[in-house]
């Protein structure tokens, strides 16, 4: 189920990870990070211009990663409580943080950004 919003630039900004040039679709955007163990994530916010969300649980299996790629090529990502097993302390915030510098040179090696 999408939720679907005009956006909500100021938080997307300050999950900006990269741009990826040249741009790639959703479809390559999902097969480059299958290896990685990213899925589909069917319940999340949609934003403006953005064409694919894909998200991984952590290996504590109580957060999760969270991506989203939009038209123009630029990923942005963050690190929060999983929505499945956490409602409550998804929705509140709860340990939602940026990614490291390790974890954004992973997704970006991974992405050819």
């Amino acid at each position: 189920m999408r939720i679907l919003l005009s956006g909500n630039k100021d938080r997307e900004e300050r999950f900006k990870l990269f741009q990826i040039l040249p741009r790639i679709g959703d479809i390559d955007f999902r097969r480059k990070l299958i290896p990685l163990m990213y899925q589909e994530n069917l319940f999340s916010h949609t934003f403006k211009h953005q064409i694919a969300t894909v998200r991984k649980l952590a290996l504590d299996g109580r957060h999760q990663y969270h991506l989203r790629l939009y038209s123009d090529g630029v990923c942005t990502g963050h690190y929060e409580m999983d929505y499945y097993l956490y409602q409550k302390e998804h929705m509140a915030g709860k340990d939602l943080r940026k990614l490291t510098r390790v974890e954004r040179l992973y997704l970006a090696e991974a992405l050819g950004a």
